[in-house]
């Protein structure tokens, strides 16, 4: 097709931009370019002459396709699906030949006005090709040019699909068919393998890589497709897309396809009035800790891309010259940081090489665009896709994929990296939201504390902050540009609150609280390497929580008694295949070497849910958080499981090695793994190493007493634990401040768990409530025994269990159950332990 078509508007109404559209996955053109008609009419029409290339069973959706082979899809209204047909007439069939005009479906606007989430009706090209806009945001009649499309020219031979294809059948349970959502999540599930995977339906197949291909299928309920698959990763893509295309891809069952009811955000009312002219704002804290400093504004100015590319080879050059030059910077980069650095940065390169990205930006640059316009194309595609998931942690690594749009597009547009910024001793960094990169590229020594209007609290920022010791607030709204440059603030993560201008007694107030803070961490780090005991000599193991081999020298230097959670996930995510257990041996050695004797807690593998990995294919599931997720994946692939135990059996060490279970709610499972690890160690001619559980869910907690005859100890995930007690996600940003592990509720089951488990050797704390140092007395009161904090807080953690006795202690955690708020529990916290340094203060005076 040499010229360009045409396309009429198939319908009276209002024509706008995508980015118009209430959806994600039509705004961000994840399923194809194009344009949107709110409508007015009642009759849909065809939009040039051709053939009615497929017909949604429920009529909300019709494509026609040209003779020059250009596909228009139509699509009435956003989900629409859901009405099941009512409201929509069709006058046509899939196959019939009609001409420009010619009716194609009538409307009940009313009927389909009342179940819609929107009648806004994308009109968008099904194949590749360019797409020119005529003037959009005006009034239209159906038969009105508005907008031209010419074909993509055809590049490369044409994949023999019978060349060492893999095939599957499947019976699709679709009750309204293949339309954009399901196929959205096919898409992204292809894209994420090695591997060309075409689904055929009879006589007619479509790449599974393309949202608007399937569509055009045709596919209904009970359909039964052929699965094909090539490529040095098939098989595995192969078993993922059977899995999702059988579990029913969240289509079905009861009320499976209402439109989600969102939650309005939680938009902060702005700051408050203090006193003096102060500007109070509140915000979820990312990193405790509190600063006094100057405000530093944190711009970044837009980035302008042309669209049109100067030709194909010269684009696809410069594409790959910036993706060389970014990916040199990032890998000389990772070596520079810790565990937690390394582990976003390696994200970021896997990103890099990701095949879905960069076949979108090669099919963009090829359809004439320029490489800044394709990369963009790619990238924003991306993060609409993760932020239409419905999960407030993948939603937030779409900010990764935006630090790489960045960084690409300074790299392509020619000009010098903007300089790092220039900071002044004590600055607090203000941003409406911060990328990685802008973070990593700051003086560190110089940054006192970070403060954003967005972001959240797992965000890969805050994780960095943490781990640089930063004290930082987030999502503390829009009226942060309030704050003027150069502004002294104080920032106080651990109150959740930022107060621009203090006025005199604030600052006298916080100066002398940071001092303190300043000179208790100097004297407890001092003390670090000491055994942990109570003020009346009752011994308490502090132990660290570790990511990494890196970790753990710096953990024991800074008084760490041992590791009581190693996280193996580092070991499993961002690759293609599994670790070998030869792989694993040699890190958990490491580590254990690094110890020096010291008790190593080596956490099973913790996937699933909010961390999927290729080479472990899960059906979709509508609540992660409840799924296929801690030990249930392991005992999903006792083969994986088998092998890290196996590992861990052959760990040599002087001290204490064990194997905790995460997310454990029964006894059923815990007798499932023990068998496992008797398999193990009867294979690696090892003993087997202890068995303990963590305590994350109310069951687990309730039924400690029955779980503890087939363990040797327990552990509580707080984090966990916190939010399947009080039913709140802990992902969720706008419900951080009411998620507080210090809630009576949660308390309670600890004491339960305690109570259960008394028998056992030891009962730990590994959840973020191990590092709070208000709740370490109440944890002891409750009968804990271990806790594993954070590396940076354990020396602050041990000198705050010092100035307890057992009996306060107690008598502490026996008031807080009484109490009926986290806030409540917090105040009486602070109070005693404040009088109790105050009492020793004296006591050393006198």
């Amino acid at each position: 097709m040499t010229s360009e078509l045409i396309v009429h508007a198939p319908i009276d109404g209002w024509v706008c931009s995508l980015d118009e559209v209430p959806d994600d996955a039509f705004a961000g053109r994840m399923v194809g370019e194009g344009l949107a008609i709110d409508p007015t009419g009642m009759t849909v029409r065809a939009p040039f002459d051709g053939v009615v290339s497929s017909l949604a069973r429920t009529g909300h959706a019709v494509s026609v396709r040209s003779d020059d082979g250009a596909e228009i899809l139509i699509h009435v209204g956003l989900e629409t699906v859901a009405l099941d047909g009512a409201g929509f007439t069709a006058h046509v069939a899939a196959g019939t030949r009609v001409r420009a005009g010619d009716l194609l479906l009538t409307l009940d606007l009313e009927v389909v006005a009342a179940g819609a989430k929107s009648l806004i009706s994308p009109i968008l090209l099904a194949n590749e090709g360019e797409v020119r806009l005529l003037p959009l945001n005006r009034q239209v009649a159906a038969g009105e040019p508005i907008m031209a499309v010419r074909l993509a020219a055809a590049s490369g031979p044409t994949l023999d699909e019978g060349a060492a294809a893999l095939t599957r059948t499947v019976r699709a349970p679709l009750p309204h068919g293949l339309h954009a959502r399901p196929a959205s999540r096919i898409a992204a599930g292809a894209k994420s393998f090695d591997a060309r995977v075409r689904l055929i339906l009879g006589e007619r197949s479509a790449d599974a890589a393309s949202l608007t291909a399937m569509m055009t299928l045709g596919l209904k309920d009970g359909d039964e497709l052929i699965l094909s698959a090539s490529g040095p990763q098939a098989e595995a893509a192969l078993e993922a897309i059977h899995a999702l295309i059988a579990s029913g891809l969240g289509e079905g069952g009861e009320g499976a396809h209402a439109a989600p009811v969102a939650e309005a955000p939680a938009v902060p009312a702005g700051p408050a009035a203090g006193e003096d002219g102060e500007l109070i704002f509140s915000g979820v804290t990312a990193a405790p800790g509190l600063v006094i400093g100057r405000a530093v504004r944190l711009r970044q100015a837009e980035i302008e891309t042309p669209e049109h590319g100067r030709g194909v080879m010269l684009e696809q050059a410069a594409l790959q010259q910036a993706l060389t030059v970014v990916r040199s910077r990032i890998e000389a980069s990772v070596a520079e940081g810790g565990a937690h650095r390394r582990a976003i940065l390696a994200a970021h390169l896997a990103f890099l090489d990701d095949p879905g990205l960069l076949a979108t930006a090669q099919e963009a640059i090829e359809a004439g665009r320029s490489a800044g316009f394709a990369w963009r194309t790619a990238t924003q595609g991306g993060v609409a896709l993760f932020r239409s998931l419905g999960d407030a942690r993948t939603a937030e690594r779409a900010d990764d994929l935006l630090d790489l749009e960045r960084q690409l597009l300074v790299e392509l547009s020619g000009e010098a990296a903007p300089a790092p910024m220039v900071l002044g001793a004590g600055s607090v960094i203000l941003a409406d939201d911060l990328l990685p990169s802008q973070l990593i590229a700051l003086d560190a020594v110089k940054v006192a504390g970070l403060c954003t209007a967005r972001g959240g609290p797992t965000s890969h920022v805050a994780i960095l902050a943490a781990a640089m010791g930063v004290p930082a607030l987030v999502a503390v709204g829009p009226g942060l540009e309030r704050v003027e440059d150069g502004a002294l603030v104080v920032l106080d993560a651990d109150g959740r609150r930022l107060v621009a201008s203090p006025s005199a007694s604030r600052q006298a107030r916080a100066q002398s609280a940071a001092a303190a803070r300043d000179r208790r961490r100097a004297e407890a780090r001092a003390l670090a390497a000491e055994d942990c005991r109570t003020a009346d000599g009752v011994r308490i193991e502090v132990f660290a929580n570790l990511g990494d081999v890196a970790e753990a020298a710096p953990a024991v230097a800074g008084g760490a008694e041992g590791c009581g959670l190693l996280r193996t996930e580092f070991l499993f995510l961002e690759r293609q295949s599994a670790p070998t257990e030869d792989e694993q041996l040699a890190q958990y050695q490491a580590i254990a070497d690094a110890l020096d004797g010291r008790p190593l807690v080596i956490r099973t593998l913790d996937a699933g849910g909010d961390k999927p990995l290729p080479y472990l294919p899960m059906p979709h599931e509508d609540n992660p958080a409840l799924g296929l997720r801690g030990v249930r994946t392991g005992l999903h692939r006792p083969d994986l499981l088998l092998t890290q135990l196996r590992a861990v059996c052959r760990v040599r060490s002087s001290g204490t090695v064990a194997v905790m279970l995460p997310m454990i709610a029964s006894v059923a499972e815990v007798r499932q793994v023990r068998a496992l690890l008797d398999i193990a160690a009867a294979e690696t001619g090892g003993q087997a190493p202890l068995l303990g559980v963590m305590i994350e869910t109310p069951a687990a907690a309730m039924t400690a007493d029955l779980l503890a005859p087939h363990i040797d100890f327990v552990s509580v995930g707080t984090n966990d634990l916190t939010q399947y007690a009080l039913a709140m996600d802990r992902q969720n940003a706008h419900l951080a401040a009411q998620l507080d592990s210090l809630h009576p509720a949660v308390l309670r089951l600890i004491a339960q768990t305690a109570k259960g488990a008394a028998d056992t050797r030891w009962i730990g704390v590994c959840g973020g409530l191990a590092s709070d140092l208000l709740a370490a007395p109440i944890l002891i009161g409750l009968g804990v025994t271990e806790l594993s904090a954070t590396p940076s807080m354990v020396a602050e953690i041990k000198a705050a269990v010092r100035v307890m006795t057992l009996a306060d202690c107690r008598d502490l955690a026996a008031e807080a159950l009484t109490l009926d708020s986290a806030e409540a529990v917090r105040a009486l916290a602070d109070e005693r332990l404040a009088a109790l340094l105050k009492s020793r203060v004296v006591g050393a005076v006198a």
